[in-house]
């Protein structure tokens, strides 16, 4: 599937901006503004502003309209109001949010008001369109091509969880094709004898491999080392169910804690053969985060007990977690009901930010109560 270059939002800081013929006054005067330069993302959003208002030509006005989200079913944290981040249940990613609109607002605060009680900007709903669609389309060129941007999800192909530091490797079985992107985008090569001006005149997404009459199109937003839950959810609203091997918990690790990190071998023997091999391969993911989120240092199979510096280690990492558990104001039992089965379908129609909200809650705790369980069984020595 292709689309020329000359239907698209392109911002090239070698070849310069390049849009389809219209007026664009909000993005043409943010390029030409005798201020800071602005950086790329501000400046498509300001032209996502002009195509919904219809200084954009036709096309995009429609596009705008009709294809892109409406503002209140935004699931991205930067487009929600306090009591609605506050569904988050985690401090870190809603200041994230909050600063995020004060830099919007300190830009242009006659496009931040916001369309209703709990509706963002247009301005704000312009930026996490651009957040979450865009992509860079060569080494300092950045692009929003329409129709290429409604490609979902899915693994990057060949991404296989890295074994927690100190452990050997372990052969992973793939997972399943439907979970693995089978496209991919790139800008368009010079033509054959021609210079490099002339790529990238059209963008295309691109098969990986042989797909299937009604089998889904989807490509990696992450790439081959994935990226955390809260980044997933910042940038693209939603985070992957049933774990993500590339999640983290946050730990402060002190000099003390890093010059006595967690035996490896130690844990290898607290889960047992099956549930550690399990980690390694990334079929438990929860328990792989886990593992790699915690100093770790490989003994070499030494006595198997650990050294009281190591459990001090266990203990304090261990307040850490359950100070972050402590954070939600639900618990995970009634987070998982409240989205499982009819309800929860009703919800997601209903309100598909709440359900973004409850679906990062559920996925951190998991996560956060894995790790909780380590540690709680190494601090026991």
């Amino acid at each position: 599937m292709r689309v020329p270059r000359a239907a698209a939002i392109v911002l090239d800081y070698d070849r310069g901006l390049s849009v389809p013929p219209a007026r664009w006054p909000r993005l043409r005067g943010g390029v030409s503004a005798n201020i800071e330069p602005l950086p790329w993302d501000i400046l498509q959003a300001l032209a996502l502003v002009d195509g919904l208002a219809g200084d954009g030509g036709e096309f995009w006005a429609r596009y705008c309209d009709v294809l892109l989200p409406a503002p209140e079913r935004l699931t991205l944290p930067m487009c929600w109001e306090p009591q609605r981040l506050a569904q988050l249940q985690h401090r870190a990613i809603a200041a994230a949010a909050e600063a995020q609109q004060d830099r919007l607002m300190g830009m242009f605060p006659e496009l931040m008001e916001p369309l209703a009680a709990d509706v963002p900007s247009w301005f704000q709903w312009a930026f996490a369109c651009v957040r979450s669609r865009a992509f860079r389309a060569g080494a300092d060129a950045f692009a929003f091509v329409p129709f290429l941007d409604l490609a979902n999800h899915a693994d990057a192909p060949q991404a296989v969880p890295p074994a927690p530091a100190g452990a050997s490797a372990a052969a992973s079985p793939p997972p399943p094709s439907n979970q693995v992107a089978n496209a991919d985008f790139r800008a368009s090569p010079p033509a054959s004898g021609a210079d490099e001006a002339g790529a990238g005149e059209y963008f295309e997404l691109y098969a990986l491999r042989d797909i299937a009459p009604g089998e889904e199109v989807t490509i990696s937003y992450a790439g081959p080392e994935g990226y955390t839950n809260q980044r997933f959810m910042a940038q693209y609203g939603f985070v992957p169910v049933g774990g993500n091997t590339a999640d983290r918990v946050s730990l402060e690790l002190t000099p003390e804690m890093q010059a006595a990190p967690l035996d490896l071998a130690v844990l290898q023997e607290l889960l047992g053969d099956a549930l550690f091999m399990s980690a390694l391969r990334g079929s438990d993911p929860y328990l792989t985060a886990a593992l790699k989120s915690l100093p770790l240092a490989d003994s070499g199979g030494g006595s198997g007990s650990a050294s009281a510096e190591s459990v001090r280690t266990a203990a304090a990492l261990l307040q850490q977690v359950e100070a972050q558990l402590a954070e939600g104001s639900t618990t995970l039992e009634a987070d998982e009901q409240l989205l499982g089965g009819p309800e929860g379908r009703a919800l997601a129609e209903s309100d598909p930010r709440q359900v973004a909200a409850v679906a990062y809650r559920i996925e951190r705790k998991r996560l956060l109560g894995k790790a909780a369980a380590l540690l709680r069984a190494y601090a026991r020595g």
